[in-house]
């Protein structure tokens, strides 16, 4: 479900800038942005993981891990055995969206106003 890096690197890179002594600013900020990334994902990844999983065992009617499920997918929608505008495909595809934003930019102005309004 979620994008590279993973929490271990995130974490290993962030550490490594602060033995060397982040500058002050903007590079903590990025520190500090790359260490909520990890910790979102260690705390509310398997869940979402999870619930991806389970619409897509639905949505392609087959059993498989993660990566395969979304591979199936991908080449579904490129051979048009799943339509694009099926509504089962889209409410996964926003649902694995928001659910990436929460992870990596919960934040982000446009996503926060959305969820507020939601």
């Amino acid at each position: 479900m979620f994008d590279r890096p993973a929490p271990s690197l995130l974490i290993a890179e962030a550490r490594r800038a602060l033995d060397a002594g982040v500058a002050a600013g903007f590079p903590q900020k990025v520190v500090a942005n790359a260490l909520g990334i990890a910790q979102r994902q260690l705390e509310t990844g398997p869940a979402l993981a999870e619930a991806e999983h389970a619409r897509l065992r639905e949505l392609l009617d087959q059993d498989g891990d993660l990566t395969t499920l979304n591979a199936a997918l991908a080449s579904a929608i490129r051979k048009g055995s799943i339509a694009v505008e099926a509504p089962q495909l889209v409410e996964h595809l926003i649902l694995t969206t928001v659910a990436k934003l929460e992870i990596d930019q919960p934040a982000y102005p446009a996503f926060k106003a959305w969820r507020e309004g939601a």
